[in-house]
């Protein structure tokens, strides 16, 4: 297919070239390679410059496709180191973004492309609004001790709609779905791979990838949604090289996940698993039950004896741990203090990092009811979208991401009862441009059948 545009009605519509893909994937694996080698044989210095020659190219390609750039977001949200201190740490999604948008809106403007229409658009500008609101009169009434930090948390709300957007324009495309899938598979291989080396070459400890050291429960919010979506796949494709490349990689992941020590996250891990076997598939009910009933012979002991805690907050609670103690202390503070400022909240900011480790709570301690209720009618409708792609997705490798989004929704929930991971940093950009890469889908599947019911 040649790059350019076609007329289609009275629109002109750009046509990706696939051609113009795979060059730019030999060609930025080369300078990628190059850097490499230049930075093994002279160390920084002769590194930089075929670096920012690969930059350079990447810009290029990205101002040219703006869908490349879509595509390299992925990898960049699960593995880039952070640079900077304090507040200010900046990422390379940080900087690729900007680089996205410029394209996607010079192409926009060159080709009259139109914006991808689905449910969730209303309400997610609402959503944004209504947080820019909460977090003005927070400043304003005092309620946001540093004002910086309450316009930090409405920046990177920004961002990650910005990332569901951009998916959204990518992935309605049948062949640049295709390949943002792809690319989103590609990054959970590579995290899932850097996550068992980091256990196997520097211990539990060094568990980091893509995140800051400490960020355990970050790391293993990323791990539940790779792993959901790479079962939620095999579960659903036929070919059984895929179910076999897909199910290694979420074994791969399982070992860090497990290592990350992160109760919440093996709780929303199992949710995830339960809920695809009810779901798609008894045999996968099957083998979570052999798992639990013979946990202590199969995990390691450490892993075992973090497990068995998880039991005592139903089971015991009087001899709950202390973290569960100080999360179910937290939230009976802020729901006590919602009642002075229940409208619209206190504003995003309000509370420090890592205070309010339940992700609903602190949507309603920042934004107020009409926050939490906006927030949750996003989610909702984010569910309906997914489950038509899952059930109506005319390929089975669109149904088979479909069921994969589905389960990981339902872990990340779960594992929001202990934590923030549909907003906290790093986390959130994954989950939400994956998200859009449903949404994406479900253009597709709307367009699909409505050519089908007109032919």
């Amino acid at each position: 297919m040649v790059a350019g545009t076609v007329a289609v009605g009275d629109r002109l519509v750009t046509q990706g070239p696939g051609g113009l893909r795979l060059a730019f994937v030999i060609c930025l694996g080369a300078c990628a390679a190059a850097t490499g080698l230049a930075y093994w044989v002279g160390g920084l210095a002769a590194a930089l410059p075929v670096g920012a020659v690969g930059a350079a190219v990447l810009a290029a390609a990205v101002l040219v496709e703006y869908r490349l750039g879509v595509c390299i977001l992925p990898l960049a949200i699960l593995l880039s180191p952070e640079f900077g201190a304090g507040l200010v740490r900046v990422r390379l999604e940080d900087v690729l973004l900007p680089l996205v948008l410029l394209g996607w809106f010079v192409q926009a403007v060159g080709s009259r492309e139109e914006w991808g229409r689905t449910p969730l658009n209303g309400l997610v500008l609402v959503l944004l609004l209504s947080g820019f609101v909460s977090t003005s009169l927070g400043i304003f009434r005092g309620t946001i001790p540093q004002p910086p930090l309450g316009f930090f948390f409405l920046f990177k709300r920004l961002q990650y709609l910005l990332l569901f957007f951009l998916a959204v324009q990518a992935a309605r495309d049948r062949e640049w779905g295709r390949w943002m899938v792809g690319a989103l598979l590609a990054g959970f291989a590579v995290t899932a791979a850097v996550g068992l080396y980091q256990r196997l070459a520097f211990g539990p400890d060094f568990i980091v990838s893509g995140v800051r050291p400490g960020e355990r429960a970050t790391f293993a919010a990323v791990l539940v949604l790779l792993i959901s979506v790479c079962v939620g796949m095999a579960v659903v494709l036929r070919v059984w090289w895929h179910r076999l490349a897909l199910l290694a990689v979420g074994l791969v992941a399982a070992v860090p996940l497990l290592y990350t020590y992160s109760r919440g996250a093996y709780v929303g891990m199992l949710a995830a698993l339960v809920f695809l076997g009810l779901r798609r598939s008894r045999a996968l009910l099957v083998g979570i039950v052999l798992l639990v009933v013979f946990a202590s012979a199969v995990l390691p002991e450490e892993v075992h004896e973090r497990a068995s805690t998880i039991a005592v907050v139903f089971g015991a609670p009087e001899r709950t741990t202390q973290s569960w103690a100080a999360r179910v202390g937290a939230w009976h503070m802020v729901a006590s203090q919602i009642l002075s400022q229940p409208l619209v909240g206190y504003g995003m900011g309000a509370l420090p990092l890592g205070w309010i480790d339940n992700e609903l709570i602190k949507e309603l301690y920042y934004g107020g009811v009409v926050g939490l209720v906006l927030y949750a009618l996003v989610l909702v409708g984010l569910w309906r979208v997914s489950a038509h792609v899952a059930h109506h997705g005319r390929e089975t490798w669109i149904r088979g991401f479909g069921w994969g989004f589905l389960a990981g929704f339902v872990g990340s929930l779960v594992q929001g009862i202990t934590a923030t991971n549909l907003t906290a940093i790093r986390s959130a950009g994954l989950f939400w441009l994956t998200a859009g890469v449903v949404a994406g889908l479900y253009i597709l599947c709307q367009r699909q059948g409505t050519a089908e019911g007109a032919g």
